[in-house]
């Protein structure tokens, strides 16, 4: 009994020298390869990303200039004004920028993390990321919640436009 009660202390012991020991993870020369290789890549398509955000909001001015000063009559009626074609462009810049901003914030803090061996540099390029990762999520969410009341719309308009048509559009 008293063997069986040295045994299990013995166990315990060991169990809580195993909780007691501190992690850490290695970074390797083919992690270092792999991430030096993420920050390359991530930094050409924030690059990309820039680019076609500046086309994108140069669009967007060129089309709310363009659509003011068009004559009315050259175009069908429209329910809002047609400079909001411009300013949808600038929004959704807008909005492109943030994603893009952390994606060159990442790569860049990445590659200088690696090459200056910086712990700092390398914590920051990574909070960049999950700021990159967070910022899609919940715009996927709301892109997920827009189309799901979209859905929702649709189907009571086309209840109460199957209503209409069977009660003959009754008008009071």
């Amino acid at each position: 009994m008293n063997t069986e009660n040295q045994e299990m202390e013995q166990f315990q012991a060991e169990e809580n020298k195993v909780e007691k020991e501190i992690k850490t993870l290695e970074i390797t020369d083919e992690v270092t390869t792999q991430l030096d290789g993420a920050g390359k890549w991530g930094k050409f398509l924030a690059i990309l990303g820039f680019v076609f955000l500046g086309l994108l909001v140069m669009a967007g001015v060129v089309m709310s200039f363009v659509f003011a000063i068009i004559p009315k009559n050259n175009f069908t009626p429209m329910p809002f004004p047609s400079f909001l074609f411009g300013l949808i462009y600038l929004v959704m810049g807008i909005i492109y920028f943030f994603p893009v901003l952390f994606l060159f914030r990442f790569s860049t803090g990445i590659n200088n993390a690696l090459l200056f061996k910086n712990q700092d540099q390398l914590v920051n390029a990574f909070k960049n990321l999950k700021a990159l990762y967070r910022f899609i999520g919940i715009f996927m969410i709301v892109g997920l919640v827009l189309y799901l009341l979209a859905f929702i719309i649709m189907i009571f308009a086309g209840v109460f436009a199957g209503f209409s048509s069977v009660t003959g559009g009754m008008h009071a």
